[in-house]
C-alpha cells in the first residue's frame, strides 16, 4: 500500500513538472513568435518612419556626414557645395551667397528652405539605388548627393545683384518663351553659411532678408498694371491703337473723387492710346477700366493669375485683388484699373505679365530647376532623360495673338517716347512701363516699378528676356527702377548676341 502511494506521488510529480515544461514552452514559442512578428514590423513595415524620426542619433550623425549634392548654375557653375572636413563632417558652402533667397539653407538645427528644401531628396541622393543601398548596408557607406543644375545664369545674376544694390527690392528675369528663370534678386540678403549664428538676428531684422521679396513680397504695382487693363481693353474691344482722347487738362469725377492726367509733360490735351500709356494717363485709363466693369475687369485680372496661385519649386504669395462688394464701388474700381486701390502684387507675377505680352499672349509656367545629375553622370547624359525635372507648360492664354502685338508695339512707344526711354538698349527692341506706386502719407516715398521685355533687333527667333524690377520706397520708376531694368536686359541681350 505505502509502495503504491509513493508510485502514485512520483507520477503526480512527473506529470506537474510535464506540466510545467510544456506551459513555459508554450510561453517561450509564444514570445519567440511576437518576437519574430515584432522584428519585420519595426524592421520593415515601421523602418522608414523610426529612421526619418529627428531623434533618431543615427540619422543625425549620418546627416552631418552625408556629401550632399551640389547646386548648379545653367552653365555648370556651384552655387552650393559640400566640404568634408578631416573629421569626415560635411559642411555646405555658398560661393555665391547673395542667392540665398533661391538656394535657401540647409541646417540640422534650422531645416532647410528654398531649393535646398524643394529638392532635399535627390540632394540626399534619395531615393538610392540598389546598389547604394547594398553599399550603405553592407559597408556603411554613404550616399552622394544628387546634384541640381538650375535655370539661374550666375553672370546674369551677378549684374542683377549688383544692378540692384543696397537697396530693399526685388528683379525677376526669365525666359519670355519657356519661363526659364534667368535671375532672381532679392535685397537684403544673407550668407546661408552662418545660418546657425544668425538665424534669431535674421528673424528679427526688420529688413526682412529672410523674405524672398522676387516671390513672396507684395506691392501695389502702380502705373505698370495699366499693361493688364490695356490688354483687357483691346482685347474686349472698347478702345482700339491709335485712337484719340482728350484726356490731358480734363478732370473725371469718379463718385465725387477727381481723377485727371497727372502726368502730362507735353501740357497738350490731345494724344493717343499710346502715349496715354507711355505718359500713364490715370484718367485714360481709369475710364477704360470702367468700361470693362467689375466683373471683367476682375476676369482679366485672373487670367493674368492676379488672385491665383503661381506654381514653383520655392514658396511664393498670391497677389492680390479686392473682392467683390469693393470692387463693385467705381471708384475703388477706377483707381485699381491704373494701378492702386485695392490691389498687391508680386514681382514674379508683374514679371509674367510682361512674359505674356512677349510671347504672343501665352504665359508660360516659371521654372527654377532644370534638371537632376547624378554626379557621376556627364552632363550631356542627363538632358531629355528621367532626370530631367520637368516639361514646358504654360499657364494659360489671358489673350490672343493679335491683343499682345498691339500690346507690345504700345511697349515699344513707352520705351522709345515715354517715361520709359531709359530703358532703351542699342541693337535691341524694348518695350516696358514704369510705374511709381504712392503709399499714401507725405513723408513716405513711393514704390519705383518697372516690367518690361527686350529681344535682340533684327532677329526674330532670338531669345525674349521679360523683367520685373521693384525698389522699395525708390521714388520714380523712370529715374529708379527702369535703369536697373537697363542694365539687366541689356547683359541678357549681350550673352544672347556672344552665343552664351
Amino acid at each position: 500500500m505505502r509502495r503504491r502511494n509513493t508510485q502514485y506521488a512520483v507520477r503526480n510529480t512527473q506529470y506537474a513538472i510535464r506540466n510545467g515544461i510544456l506551459r513555459l514552452a508554450t510561453v517561450l514559442l509564444l514570445a519567440f513568435i511576437l518576437i519574430g512578428a515584432a522584428i519585420p514590423y519595426w524592421g520593415v513595415v515601421r523602418a522608414q518612419e523610426l529612421t526619418a524620426r529627428p531623434d533618431n542619433p543615427r540619422l543625425v550623425e549620418a546627416e552631418r556626414r552625408l556629401d550632399r549634392g551640389r547646386i548648379l548654375d545653367r552653365n555648370g557653375q556651384v552655387l552650393v557645395r559640400s566640404n568634408i572636413d578631416a573629421d569626415g563632417i560635411a559642411h555646405r558652402r555658398y560661393p555665391y551667397p547673395q542667392l540665398a533667397p533661391v538656394l535657401g539653407y540647409w541646417s540640422l538645427k534650422h531645416g532647410t528652405a528654398g531649393i535646398e528644401r524643394a529638392f532635399n531628396d535627390p540632394l540626399r541622393a534619395l531615393p538610392m539605388s540598389f546598389r547604394a543601398s547594398l553599399d550603405q548596408w553592407l559597408y556603411h557607406r554613404l550616399p552622394v548627393g544628387h546634384d541640381v543644375v538650375l535655370t539661374i545664369d550666375l553672370e546674369l545674376q551677378r549684374v542683377a545683384d549688383q544692378a540692384l544694390g543696397d537697396v530693399r527690392g526685388a528683379v525677376v528675369l526669365l525666359d519670355a518663351q519657356s519661363g526659364a528663370i534667368l535671375a532672381m534678386a532679392s535685397h537684403p540678403t544673407f550668407d546661408p553659411a552662418r545660418i546657425d549664428e544668425d538665424f534669431a538676428r535674421l528673424k528679427d531684422d526688420p529688413g526682412r532678408p529672410l523674405l524672398n521679396r522676387a516671390t513672396q513680397g507684395r506691392y501695389p504695382p502702380g502705373s505698370t498694371f495699366k499693361t493688364v487693363t490695356l490688354a483687357a481693353a483691346l482685347q474686349e474691344g472698347l478702345v482700339y491703337p491709335g485712337q484719340m482722347f482728350e484726356d490731358g487738362d480734363e478732370t473725371l469725377y469718379v463718385e465725387g473723387f477727381p481723377i485727371h492726367c497727372d502726368n502730362n509733360p507735353r501740357g497738350v490735351n490731345r494724344f493717343d492710346l499710346a502715349h496715354a500709356y507711355a505718359y500713364s494717363c490715370n484718367l485714360t485709363f481709369a475710364r477704360l477700366g470702367l468700361e470693362l466693369g467689375t466683373k471683367r475687369f476682375k476676369e482679366y485680372a485672373g487670367r493674368f493669375r492676379i488672385g491665383r496661385e503661381i506654381p514653383l519649386e520655392i514658396p511664393t504669395a498670391t497677389s492680390q485683388l479686392a473682392n467683390d462688394p469693393l470692387l463693385m464701388s467705381q471708384v475703388l474700381l477706377a483707381s485699381t484699373a491704373f494701378g492702386q486701390g485695392e490691389l498687391l502684387v508680386t514681382p514674379l507675377n508683374m514679371a509674367l505679365v510682361a512674359a505674356t505680352i512677349a510671347n504672343n499672349g501665352v504665359m508660360p509656367q516659371p521654372y527654377l530647376a532644370e534638371q537632376i545629375q547624378p554626379r557621376d553622370a556627364e552632363p550631356s547624359a542627363i538632358r531629355n532623360t528621367q532626370y530631367a525635372v520637368r516639361n514646358r507648360r504654360i499657364l494659360g492664354v489671358p489673350i490672343t495673338e493679335a491683343t499682345a502685338q498691339q500690346v507690345r508695339d504700345i511697349m515699344i512707344t513707352s520705351v522709345q517716347d515715354g517715361y520709359a526711354r531709359r530703358a532703351q538698349i542699342p541693337g535691341a527692341v524694348v518695350g516696358g512701363k514704369t510705374g511709381t506706386a504712392q503709399l499714401g502719407g507725405e513723408d513716405t516715398e513711393p514704390h519705383a516699378w518697372f516690367i518690361g521685355w527686350a529681344q535682340k533687333a533684327g532677329d526674330p527667333d532670338a531669345r525674349t528676356y521679360a523683367i520685373a524690377v521693384i525698389v522699395e520706397n525708390g521714388g520714380e520708376g523712370s529715374l529708379v527702377a527702369t535703369p536697373i531694368a537697363q542694365q539687366v536686359l541689356q547683359a541678357a541681350v549681350n550673352a544672347d548676341r556672344t552665343g552664351n
